[in-house]
């Protein structure tokens, strides 16, 4: 009768380990998820504060009567909106795949990038073969050049925005943020050279600065967009 009893002992032993097990591993994910967060929600907050310095820079170089901010304005509401279409919710789609375990997440990013490239790509293009009417349409028929500047930038930010999800998705927090504050701080820096130190007045060159800032960050991304074996699954898609 003693075999029995040991026997459940050492059972109820082994559940409780395994319950101890279970319960330190979800305290540390939760610990790891909440650090992940304030990370990722420390770096938005300051990034959106430092974005919002410049719309006094942009009030105090730029007159009322040229409507210089209202241009940056209007084109930045545009952009906004053209780039929620061409990323069409694929951060979402990647979360969704990279996370199950019978997908590969490097497979999932590649599909990705390659479906939103193929679109910034074409966009991209379109937006050159019909810069004109293009232009005209916007009520910038005498910069053309701000349309198709900001037009590449927005194919650079779209094709940008599936390795930036690849960082989260690779839990690589830091990496992530600082990315996203050195694309601040650059577009910051130049904003402040020009507009200040050059005492520039022309809106045009916001959207060239904000070109180059994403520009310099995508560069930053090589080693996700070269560290993966390319390849495209029409069923992720």
């Amino acid at each position: 009768m003693q075999v029995p009893f040991l026997f459940v002992i050492i059972r109820e032993l082994v559940r409780c380990f395994n319950s101890f097990y279970y319960l330190c591993t979800v305290m540390a994910n939760m610990k790891s998820l909440a650090k992940d967060t304030a990370i990722y929600g420390l770096s938005s907050i300051v990034g959106r504060f430092l974005n919002y310095l410049l719309v006094p820079l942009y009030t105090q170089t730029m007159s009322a009567e040229s409507g210089g901010y209202g241009v940056i304005t209007h084109m930045y509401a545009m952009t906004a909106l053209i780039l929620v279409l061409l990323t069409f919710g694929m951060e979402t789609t990647f979360f969704r795949f990279a996370n199950k375990g019978d997908e590969d997440p490097r497979r999932v990013f590649s599909t990705a990038l390659i479906g939103i490239g193929s679109s910034a790509i074409l966009f991209f293009v379109l937006v050159l073969l019909f810069i004109v009417p293009v232009s005209d349409f916007l009520g910038y028929a005498d910069h053309p050049s701000y349309v198709s500047a900001m037009a590449l930038t927005v194919a650079i930010d779209a094709v940008r925005a599936i390795p930036f999800v690849y960082l989260r998705q690779q839990r690589k927090a830091i990496k992530f943020a600082a990315l996203q504050l050195l694309n601040i701080a650059v577009n910051i820096t130049l904003n402040l050279i020009y507009y200040v130190l050059m005492d520039g007045d022309d809106p045009g060159y916001a959207f060239y600065i904000n070109l180059v800032s994403s520009t310099v960050i995508t560069l930053c991304l090589y080693k996700e967009f070269m560290g993966i074996r390319y390849g495209y699954d029409g069923k992720l898609m």
